[in-house]
């Protein structure tokens, strides 16, 4: 049964199903109370005044009242529907994988209001319609996502060794870092690191967004810390993610075409 404390909050909606006539199971992540889901009713008629709210990544003020089974989506306000995101395949996709991250992720009812915050932030940026979307903005939020769920990855030194040095070539998702020339033998699931992909990953650890959109880094630093934090979060969350797989396909088109 749904408590009273989730009477009214801030939501980001992460995603809708089908369920009972006109309704919707909705999946929020809530500003106080974290994930949780919730019934939106009648949302799929016409005249429903729930449908903007409830839509996949909308930012929304809802109300619940509490039922036998699941809470009840009972009034809903759009504060932020994004449309410039909704106007581009390239970008929604992004937005959504934001919300399969969450979604696969987060645990029930547990607040993170940081990362809610994070969040806004991030869909904000992809959301201008005046600056080209750069895709560091979406390492740059896996990489906090990690850091908000406690698997920060180790940047400054040798995971096995711990001495700080120049070799670090690799990152071993299994030992949660870096490691140098000297250990990687003795580790697995390494993926290869350059001298400029591991300053792009400590970059994305510890500076802020505007000091990461200035970065312009080679395709070769994009792929490895793409394909670094990609198997990192699949092995430590134990989860594989669908819409990342769309994103690559739709990204080969694009080349292909050009």
């Amino acid at each position: 049964m749904l408590n009273q404390v989730y009477a009214k909050s801030r939501c980001i909606i992460i995603k809708n199903i089908d369920f009972r006539d006109a309704d919707k199971l909705v999946t929020v992540f809530s500003e106080r109370d974290g994930k949780f889901r919730a019934i939106a009713k009648g949302v799929k008629k016409p005249n429903s005044s729930l449908r903007a709210s409830v839509q996949p990544f909308a930012n929304a003020f809802l109300f619940f009242s509490p039922s036998k089974e699941l809470g009840l989506i009972t009034q809903g306000r759009v504060l932020d529907f994004y449309g410039n995101i909704r106007d581009d395949i390239n970008l929604s996709l992004n937005a959504i994988y934001i919300m399969e991250l969450l979604d696969k992720s987060l645990l029930d009812n547990v607040p993170i209001p940081r990362l809610y915050n994070h969040t806004l932030e991030i869909l904000a940026l992809i959301n201008e319609k005046e600056v080209e979307f750069n895709p560091l903005i979406i390492r740059y939020y896996e990489m906090n996502l990690l850091k908000e769920l406690g698997y920060r990855p180790v940047l400054d030194y040798c995971i096995k060794c711990r001495v700080p040095n120049n070799s670090l070539v690799a990152i071993s998702v299994s030992e949660g870092g870096a490691v140098c020339s000297n250990c990687i033998k003795q580790t697995t699931y390494n993926y290869k690191l350059s001298g400029e992909s591991l300053a792009i990953l400590k970059l994305l650890t510890n500076a802020p967004i505007n000091t990461i959109l200035r970065v312009k880094p080679s395709n070769t630093a994009k792929s490895q810390v793409e394909l670094v934090l990609e198997k990192y979060l699949e092995y430590h969350l134990e989860r594989k993610f669908k819409v990342k797989d769309t994103i690559k396909k739709l990204k080969e088109k694009l080349q292909v075409s050009n």
